[in-house]
């Protein structure tokens, strides 16, 4: 199979939570997960090529494999903020908004972050002018920056290229990996992506259609190489095997 390898420089903190978080709480993530990855591309496409591009670049990466070789370090930071949010019954007490306490947490990344993207050679061709705008993955203000153009590469098979970790669910990576694998170290977190079902129409905000859960958006339980170093009060030290 064919690869199509990009390395990030985070350049700023970043924090995603689970799908499963409520808006007051909730861990973030260590990596971008492959929803997020998938979007925000159909993103940069809709805004470099054009809207009527969209469909096109949907089906284009949806058809893709992917896989990441996360950053060296992660530091994670947690914090209570005061947040606005908006009231149940506004009529009654009188205000649109209410004041509550928020958990968040926001992670450093130290070390470059590469995506790996693989499928026919017509569908990466598509992609590999897409990559260069892609600036963010998570919640705004997650920047990252392309450190140079993406480099091909080629696998015997579906196997990711060596040192990246296929994103499907554990138990699925003999399959993602055309053979038979031992289980993986690590530090397994829950991850969404694209479902088989979900269509243009239905990521698109601007209809009307809903995505649902399981169908359009999957979860997927994801061992990263990641093991815990050290702890402490209002922070947690992970390191890449």
């Amino acid at each position: 199979m064919r690869w199509l390898i990009a390395r990030y420089q985070p350049v700023g903190l970043f924090s995603l939570k689970p799908g499963e978080a409520t808006s007051t709480g909730g861990k973030s993530l260590l990596v971008p997960t492959p929803f997020a990855i998938r979007t925000a591309l159909l993103d940069v496409a809709i805004r470099v090529q054009g809207v009527v591009y969209g469909p096109q670049a949907f089906e284009c990466i949806k058809a893709l494999h992917l896989a990441l070789r996360p950053s060296k370090r992660a530091a994670v930071t947690s914090l209570f903020t005061k947040v606005l949010k908006p009231e149940r019954d506004a009529e009654e007490h009188g205000r649109a908004m209410q004041r509550t306490i928020a958990f968040r947490e926001y992670v450093y990344l130290e070390g470059t972050l590469a995506l790996a993207l693989g499928g026919e050679p017509v569908y990466l061709d598509q992609v590999a002018p897409l990559l260069p705008h892609l600036t963010y993955l998570g919640k705004r203000g997650s920047f990252f920056q392309l450190l140079a153009p993406p480099e091909t590469v080629e696998t015997a098979d579906t196997r990711p290229p060596d040192g990246f970790t296929a994103m499907v669910p554990w138990n699925q990576m003999d399959k993602a990996c055309a053979g038979p694998i031992t289980f993986p170290l690590g530090h397994v977190q829950r991850l969404d992506d694209w479902g088989a079902d979900l269509t243009y129409e239905k990521i698109n905000v601007y209809t009307s259609e809903k995505i649902q859960v399981g169908r359009d958006r999957i979860r997927i339980d994801t061992v990263l190489p990641y093991r815990l170093v050290r702890a402490g009060r209002g922070f947690t030290l992970y390191e890449c095997e």
